[in-house]
C-alpha cells in the first residue's frame, strides 16, 4: 500500500460536522424537518470549532431519467459549499441515498459504474475550479441493500465476495471519472468507502485503493460503536465502560495496522453517540475516541442528523442544543 498525499490534508481536518438529513432528503432541503440550510449556520459551526463539513447529497432525487442533474440544484449544492469553503472549513461532498443506482451485485455492476460516471461528471465539471479544500467522496456506505448480508459481509458467501470486489470496481470508476475532468479535479482529495463503510470491512484483505496517479486518496469509514451504547436506542445500555473502550481501541487499532502505519489517511467520515440521557457518557465517549483517532491524525466528523437522538446544532435558534453541551465538548476535548 502506497502514502497519500492526502496524509497532510487529513490532519488539518481535525474535527468535522454532517449536514445531515437536508440534501440528502425527499423531496426537498426541507423534507425531512430540517429548516432550510443558511450561511449563519455554517458561520456558527465554524466558530463552535469545527474545520470540516460534510455535506450529504441524494443526487438521483433532482435528476431526469438520463440522469442529468437539476441546474436549479446543483446552484444550492454550490451556494452551500461556497458557504464552507468561505469559513476556511474543508468541505466534504458525496453521494449519500443513491444506493440503488450502484448495487454490488453481477446485475448492478454496469449500471452503477455508468451511474457514478455521470453523477461525478456533472459535478466535476460544476467545481473544477474549487480549491483542494473541496473533496469528493464517491459513495456513502455502499452496499447490497435489503439482503441479509446489507450490512455485514460473510465472505464465505459468493454473493459477499463478489460484493466486496465490485466496490472496488465502483471506487475505481470514481478515481478515473474525477481525474480525466482535468483543472482542480487532477489532483482533488478523494474520499473512498468500504462496503457499507464498515471498518471491519476497510480491513479485509479483499478492499484495497483504487489506482490515483495523483496519490490524493483517503479511506472513508463510519463508527457507530459499541452499537448497543452509539447507535441503538436500547434504553438499558447507556454506560461508556472498559468494553466499550476496547471496541474502539480495536477499530482504531485496525485503521493504524491496516493504513496509517503505511502513510494511507483515514477519514471516520461519520461518528456519533445517540442521546439517552446520559451526557456524562456521551462526553467521555467522544473525548476518547476523538483524542484517540486525533493521535493518528484522523479527523473525525460528528452525524448531525437534525433529530433528537444525534442533533448537535439547533438550525432554527443557531445554538448548540443542551442535550449536545456535552458532546461538542468531549469532542474539543479530545482534539486539544
Amino acid at each position: 500500500m502506497e502514502r497519500s498525499n492526502f496524509e497532510r490534508i487529513t490532519r488539518d481536518m481535525r474535527l468535522g460536522w454532517n449536514l445531515g438529513n437536508t440534501l440528502d432528503c425527499p423531496p426537498a432541503e426541507t423534507g425531512w424537518g430540517n429548516p432550510m440550510t443558511t450561511r449563519e449556520m455554517i458561520k456558527k459551526i465554524r466558530e463552535l470549532g469545527f474545520d470540516t463539513v460534510r455535506v450529504p447529497v441524494s443526487w438521483h432525487r433532482h435528476c431526469d431519467d438520463e440522469h442529468n442533474v437539476s441546474p436549479e440544484f446543483m446552484d444550492r449544492v454550490a451556494e452551500i459549499v461556497g458557504w464552507v469553503i468561505d469559513e476556511g472549513m474543508f468541505c466534504i461532498l458525496n453521494i449519500h441515498h443513491d444506493n440503488h443506482e450502484f448495487q454490488p451485485t453481477d446485475e448492478g455492476l454496469e449500471k452503477g459504474r455508468n451511474y457514478l460516471s455521470k453523477i461525478w461528471s456533472q459535478v466535476c465539471g460544476r467545481f473544477v475550479e474549487y480549491p483542494d479544500k473541496l473533496i469528493f467522496e464517491g459513495m456513502n456506505e455502499p452496499r447490497i441493500i435489503r439482503d441479509p448480508q446489507e450490512w455485514h459481509l460473510d465472505m464465505r458467501l459468493e454473493k459477499c465476495r463478489k460484493a466486496a470486489e465490485y466496490i472496488n470496481v465502483f471506487n475505481q470508476t470514481f478515481v478515473d471519472t474525477v481525474r480525466a475532468s482535468g483543472g482542480g479535479n487532477a489532483a482533488r482529495p478523494l474520499m473512498v468507502p468500504s462496503y457499507a463503510a464498515n471498518p471491519r470491512h476497510a480491513f479485509m484483505p479483499q478492499f484495497r485503493l483504487p489506482y490515483d496517479p495523483s496519490d490524493m486518496l483517503t479511506v472513508s469509514i463510519h463508527v457507530y460503536d459499541p452499537q448497543g451504547l452509539a447507535l441503538m436506542p436500547d434504553p438499558e445500555i447507556t454506560v461508556f465502560n472498559e468494553h466499550g473502550k476496547e471496541v474502539l481501541d480495536g477499530i482504531l487499532g485496525g485503521a493504524r495496522e491496516r493504513f496509517v502505519k503505511f502513510g494511507v489517511p483515514v477519514v471516520i467520515g461519520e461518528m456519533g453517540i445517540v442521546d439517552k440521557h446520559n451526557p456524562g457518557d456521551r462526553y467521555e465517549w467522544c473525548k476518547y475516541f476523538a483524542e484517540n483517532a486525533s493521535k493518528m491524525g484522523i479527523p473525525v466528523v460528528w452525524w448531525d442528523n437534525g433529530g433528537r437522538d444525534f442533533k448537535l446544532l439547533d438550525r432554527r435558534n443557531i445554538s448548540v442544543t443542551p442535550e449536545a453541551e456535552s458532546v461538542l465538548k468531549g469532542l474539543l476535548d479530545g482534539i486539544k
